[in-house]
């Protein structure tokens, strides 16, 4: 497990819920917890469901993975290598078709990034799959490399869709 799912563990956990909106998970990250200032809490956020660690559902945002599986000491603090890590995840084939997306369509990012998010929620889906239907409506060629990396990193996830 890595220090991003044991901090979103922790996170749900404090809570006692299945599901958090996503002003409670940077409330609790930076003003329950203290363990970050809000900016860095909503980095957090943000690497979680980029990195597909978390996903929108009806509003709120939902944990991919059994957080039953966690193993969390009592003490738990992430370390502050935890936002690079975050960065790292975030850094993935997501990113790479937005940014294609961006470069080919001349669109803005946040643009983007927004309907990869909207389609997310919509379908369920992890982030991967959403940004390359995405690309697709933006009538972008997705070829059989980008579909099988989206594949492996889905499968290499420790995680169970709810």
């Amino acid at each position: 497990m890595s220090d991003l799912q044991r901090s979103i563990a922790v996170l749900f956990r404090r809570k006692g819920k299945d599901s958090l909106t996503e002003q409670e998970f940077v409330s609790s990250a930076s003003f329950d917890l203290r363990w970050f200032s809000p900016k860095d809490a909503q980095k957090l956020l943000d690497a979680s469901l980029t990195g597909g660690y978390l996903r929108k559902k009806d509003g709120r945002v939902v944990p991919t993975f059994d957080l039953k599986s966690v193993e969390v000491p009592l003490d738990y603090r992430p370390p502050k290598e935890v936002l690079e890590q975050a960065q790292k995840t975030k850094a993935d084939l997501f990113s790479e078709i937005v940014e294609r997306i961006v470069k080919v369509r001349s669109v803005p990012k946040r643009e983007v990034v927004s309907k990869v998010n909207r389609k997310q929620e919509m379908l369920g889906i992890d982030v991967e799959p959403a940004a390359l239907l995405v690309a697709s409506d933006y009538g972008l060629t997705i070829d059989n490399a980008f579909i099988q990396r989206a594949e492996s990193e889905i499968l290499g996830r420790d995680h169970l869709t709810p």
